[in-house]
């Protein structure tokens, strides 16, 4: 995802605060709880995209195998240590994805059911790609239209760490996220027609 790359270098130059204008350091279960509510009602970014591939297929695409439609990632692994499903991807496991250029994005998962949702809180601390932002929620929510189209919802609550850079944000992030999941729609489908050619 080239253009997520754009907004991290984005605010790269803006100041880093992290949490000095609004007090916060670190974020509670009460916080990441009220935020992932402010996903369905309320995002800061949302974008819908249709793709060519069953529901079940792409649950299990976005949630496990991330370094294949996003630009940039190199690795994935999990830690299931703190997973409601025992040793396995579930609600509570850690999702760590490893770059290019060798930073971490370190994501737990708060929701976590197959086939139809699943949400992570980007944890900023755990990382270790350094940019102003304070945290970042994601939830995707899944609906088949048919048995080989599923219409993909995705919305995100976020805060960069300076409220002066805050508009230039958010429109940066709403342009990269549809152009994001559009890229991904087309490979997940082209990965489905292939491997169901298998």
């Amino acid at each position: 995802m080239r253009s997520f790359y754009l907004i991290i270098l984005l605010l790269m130059v803006l100041p880093e605060t992290h949490g000095a204008e609004n007090g916060t350091s670190g974020h509670g279960s009460d916080f990441i709880a009220a935020e992932l509510q402010r996903t369905r009602f309320d995002p800061d970014s949302a974008v819908s995209v249709s793709i060519a591939a069953p529901r079940d297929y792409v649950f299990d695409f976005l949630s496990a195998r991330l370094d294949e439609y996003a630009d940039g990632a190199a690795a994935l692994r999990f830690d299931h240590t703190g997973s409601a499903s025992t040793g396995r991807l579930g609600r509570g496991s850690l999702r760590m994805t490893t770059m290019d250029n060798g930073e971490t994005l370190a994501q737990r998962f708060l929701l976590f059911t197959a086939p139809t949702e699943f949400a992570y809180y980007t944890n900023m601390e755990l990382s270790t790609l350094s940019v102003p932002l304070d945290y970042s929620i994601t939830r995707y929510s899944l609906n088949e239209t048919n048995y080989e189209n599923t219409e993909l919802s995705v919305t995100v609550s976020y805060q960069a760490s300076s409220k002066l850079f805050a508009f230039i944000v958010r429109r940066a992030f709403n342009s990269a996220l549809r152009r994001d999941f559009e890229r991904a729609a087309n490979i997940i489908a082209e990965k489905y027609k292939d491997e169901s050619a298998e």
